[in-house]
């Protein structure tokens, strides 16, 4: 499934195999050139012979050596952008994932494991595996050439396959558990830092930077348990691959062939070819054991990615285009995010007509950010309708839908970077003029104006060189530059002084009439929605009343 969304994948892996196929095959000759000069032209001291096969034995190499360089090159081309494709596919599947699948994630885990080196995933598909398949070739003709000189020794050879391959895969499924703790260690301890970062103020207020520094510590132990036991599995399966079956069989078909020379079965220059080949072929077996103990390690070292890859990427531009032309309308709706927490939403029945500014009040937990989710479609309900104009909302395409409503929360989130790119963001197409709109629209102006780089003053992370009023203030210009048809005012005065809040709430009159702009606005202050043309009290997921400023107040 991975590797079908890699870009000419089969194209790239027949050509790496061609390539390393005769860049083998050239590495074939001299051990040949070598039997001929041995028997043939010293006996016969055929001086031209020998010079000749001499300059070609040593061209040979040259050329192999051109041919590998231009192959590894070419193909590690291939694998840095295929692996960069994979890491920015892996991030799309996610970005493009439901809200709700980020409810229980950690955000800097994923970060992780989308980030994952794919290059040598990639490497290992469109380099280790080609020049396997073109080693078997290449070894199937060797044990062609040494059953032809005397089947013996090459039946004797196959018995290394066995022999080295279950114990090295035995120790290569222990690598492969171990390798999946690593690399989920390794992004728990990303997500304990990145949170401390971004937390460093809530740290260090509660004196937690000693908790913080034990909490890494011990994921860091742990890894480095396992990584000893990784190590230990390593060593045991390269010493009896590489020290002890291969020693083993090399010194056997060294007593086989001398045997047979002793008895004048075969030639010195035999001895030659067949200690030159015996060893090319145990380096293929090498090769197949190596290439499934690297396998095993990758299957664990990347599973994260592997899953993240193979996610279905939401397709959610699809349905009907959004219009608004009369009103929204709550039927029945009941919500919960998780069942065993119990409905949010009971039964719910509210609707919005075009051009209100409709507040909703009521206690924490009660219901009130709930309906803004449902309407940007963060959630599906669990029964009852959404519908505007008539339309259900699960009809509309939620691209849509989304351009033409604007939440401004009071959980502001700002990128890195300056004032005016965190305005652009929100309309990419937005002039100076609409800019210094919204700005002024948002009392923003007197920041700005103080600022030694007014509109290009850089905001740290998450706007932390802004105060929290600012902050909120640049939220909400931001909203208003979008130019929506409605907007969603979450407790956006939560930070603002009282005198802010009054020209906030002025501009947003003014923008109302001049638009046509519907606003639906959450507010613990009552005071911001003195201009609301209704006020909805929400109390355990039900509207408990539907009222005017006026008559709310005096209750």
């Amino acid at each position: 499934m991975v590797l079908r969304q890699i870009p000419y994948f089969w194209w790239h892996s027949i050509f790496s195999c061609i390539l390393s196929l005769i860049v083998k095959l050239i590495a074939l000759i001299p051990t040949l050139i070598m039997q001929q000069i041995i028997d043939k032209w010293i006996p016969n001291a055929d001086l031209k012979m020998i010079s000749y096969s001499i300059i070609v034995f040593c061209f040979i190499p040259i050329i192999s050596t051109v041919m590998a360089a231009v192959y590894r090159y070419y193909l590690a081309l291939i694998c840095r952008k295929t692996g960069l494709f994979l890491s920015i596919k892996g991030f799309s599947n996610l970005i493009y994932q439901p809200v709700s699948y980020f409810d229980k994630s950690n955000s800097s885990e994923l970060a992780s494991y989308c980030r994952g080196e794919a290059m040598r995933y990639v490497s290992f598909w469109l380099m280790d595996i080609p020049q396997l398949i073109a080693s078997i070739i290449s070894g199937i003709i060797v044990f062609l050439y040494l059953y032809k000189l005397n089947w013996i020794i090459a039946l004797i050879l196959l018995l290394y396959i066995p022999f080295s391959f279950f114990p090295s895969n035995y120790f290569a499924k222990k690598v492969q558990s171990l390798t999946k703790r690593i690399v989920e260690n390794n992004a728990k301890m990303n997500q304990i830092i990145n949170d401390s970062f971004k937390s460093i103020k809530f740290i260090k207020a509660l004196l937690l930077e000693k908790y913080q520094i034990e909490k890494l510590k011990s994921v860091n132990e742990d890894s480095v348990s396992i990584w000893s036991k990784v190590a230990l599995y390593d060593n045991m399966s390269g010493i009896w691959v590489d020290n002890l079956s291969d020693s083993l069989f090399i010194g056997v078909m060294f007593g086989i062939i001398s045997y047979l020379i002793v008895l004048g079965k075969n030639s010195i220059g035999q001895l030659v070819v067949v200690l030159n080949y015996c060893r090319k072929l145990l380096e293929v077996f090498k090769q197949l054991i190596y290439t499934n103990y690297g396998f095993k390690t990758q299957l664990g070292e990347f599973n994260k990615l592997f899953s993240i890859l193979n996610m279905p990427c939401v397709n959610e531009d699809n349905g009907k285009k959004f219009t608004f032309n009369n009103n929204i309308y709550f039927n029945n709706v009941t919500f919960a995010y998780e069942e065993d927490r119990g409905n949010v939403l009971k039964e719910l029945n509210l609707k919005i007509n075009k051009g209100e500014w409709v507040g909703i009040v009521g206690a924490s937990g009660s219901g009130k950010t709930t309906i803004f989710d449902l309407l940007l479609k963060f959630y599906t309900y669990q029964s009852g309708m959404i519908t505007v104009d008539n339309q259900d909302i699960n009809g509309i395409d939620v691209l849509s839908l989304r351009r033409k409503i604007t939440k401004v929360s009071q959980d502001i989130f700002l990128f890195p970077g300056t004032i005016r790119e965190n305005l652009m963001l929100a309309n990419l197409e937005a002039s100076q003029e609409d800019i210094e709109n919204a700005i002024d629209l948002a009392s923003l102006n007197t920041l700005i104006d103080k600022l030694p780089d007014g509109l290009e003053t850089e905001i740290g992370e998450n706007g932390l060189v802004l105060s929290g009023g600012e902050r909120q203030r640049l939220a909400l210009a931001q909203g208003l530059l979008r130019k929506s048809e409605i907007i969603l005012l979450d407790e956006v005065t939560a930070n603002i002084d009282r005198e802010s809040e009054r020209e906030i709430r002025i501009a947003l009159k003014k923008i109302m009439q001049s638009r046509n702009l519907t606003i639906i606005s959450i507010s613990h202050r009552i005071d911001f929605l003195q201009d609301a043309d209704r006020i909805i009290e929400l109390d355990g997921g039900q509207i408990k009343g539907d009222t005017t400023y006026e008559k709310y107040i005096t209750q």
